[in-house]
């Protein structure tokens, strides 16, 4: 079967469940809808990157025809309306004294910051429907994509998946499903994961700053509103960094003894300081989650003649190439 077409309304369910209080059934038009809208989008917005390295080709007569910047752009107000719809709706049955998600919480601690500061940067329009967006986007692409690569992995490396089987087995038996507190008792589960995050970073390309100032790194002057673009992927194969980076070693995140993850400084899947991903923790959770609930229940391989690629795609995401997976349960 291919994977992503159970995930995927799986993983925008949680974040259904953060953002908007409730979960759809995986029929529901509206949530199809919206997972088809993030997951085009997501593709389009990948073709932009030539911008970053060559600004001077958006004065190309007719380039953003080619790369259908017009269908990127439909699809983009498509979800800002039903992020709307749903913005609407939290206002008109806002309870404050039963906040059931996040665009309850943001709604009431708005007002309450509005009335302090006129001009506080909490707000509906631009604010609100764009952490929403993001929350979207970034939750369901990433986690979604992340979780693929591990189960690729384990296919073709499946004395690894034995392995982290056995953990699983150790730790949680057979019926137990697992916690995320788990985590802390599977070092080797843990570290797979880990390295894969490390091996085929899942956001190569890191989402663009810009500088508030005048500053200098390292010796190079960045002045006031340069645009920065963090490479995390050529951070996760340094060789100066990483011994034979190139090939998937889950040891490398641990310890001498086996028995504890050790996470290098150079390691930064959500990026690093005040501006990494916010959603990092609620990620790993849903990824080590994922992860070890399959492997309890299924053992997994490619199918027969199947040749598995390696590469993979790059959108905003950097996305494994189409591949089904045959998933046998075990006894």
């Amino acid at each position: 079967m291919d994977l992503a077409i159970p995930l995927t309304p799986s993983i925008s369910n949680n974040i259904c469940s953060v953002v908007f209080g409730k979960r759809y059934s995986y029929q529901d038009p509206e949530r199809i809808s919206l997972d088809i809208v993030i997951d085009e989008v997501s593709k389009l917005l990948g073709q932009t990157t030539a911008h970053i390295f060559f600004p001077w080709i958006r004065y190309i007569p007719f380039l953003p025809k080619l790369m259908n910047y017009d269908e990127g752009f439909a699809l983009f107000k498509k979800s800002e309306a039903i992020f709307q719809k749903k913005v609407d709706e939290h206002k008109d049955n806002l309870d404050p004294k039963h906040i059931q998600d996040f665009i309850d919480s943001y709604l009431v601690e708005m007002e309450i910051r509005q009335k302090k500061d006129p001009t506080t940067s909490f707000n509906e329009e631009e604010v609100l429907k764009g952490c929403v967006s993001d929350l979207f986007g970034a939750g369901t692409e990433s986690v979604r994509t992340a979780i693929s690569w591990c189960l690729h992995t384990m296919a073709y490396y499946p004395e690894v998946q034995k392995k982290v089987q056995a953990e699983i087995f150790e730790v949680l038996g057979t019926d137990r499903f697992p916690e995320f507190q788990d985590q802390k008792s599977m070092p080797f589960t843990h570290a797979v994961i880990l390295e894969n995050m490390r091996w085929k970073t899942i956001v190569p390309l890191n989402v663009l700053r810009y500088s508030l100032s005048n500053t200098s790194i390292a010796g190079y002057d960045i002045p006031q509103g340069t645009t920065i673009m963090a490479n995390l992927w050529a951070v996760h194969h340094d060789p100066r960094h990483w011994k034979d980076p190139e090939n998937f070693k889950p040891e490398r995140f641990l310890s001498s003894d086996g028995k504890s993850v050790v996470k290098s400084t150079h390691y930064m899947p959500f990026s690093i300081g005040k501006r990494a991903c916010p959603g990092e923790t609620m990620a790993y959770m849903e990824i080590f989650l994922y992860f070890v609930a399959i492997l309890q229940k299924f053992d997994i391989k490619f199918p027969e003649g199947f040749l598995p690629n390696l590469e993979g795609d790059p959108f905003i995401t950097y996305r494994p190439k189409p591949f089904k997976i045959c998933f046998l349960p075990k006894n």
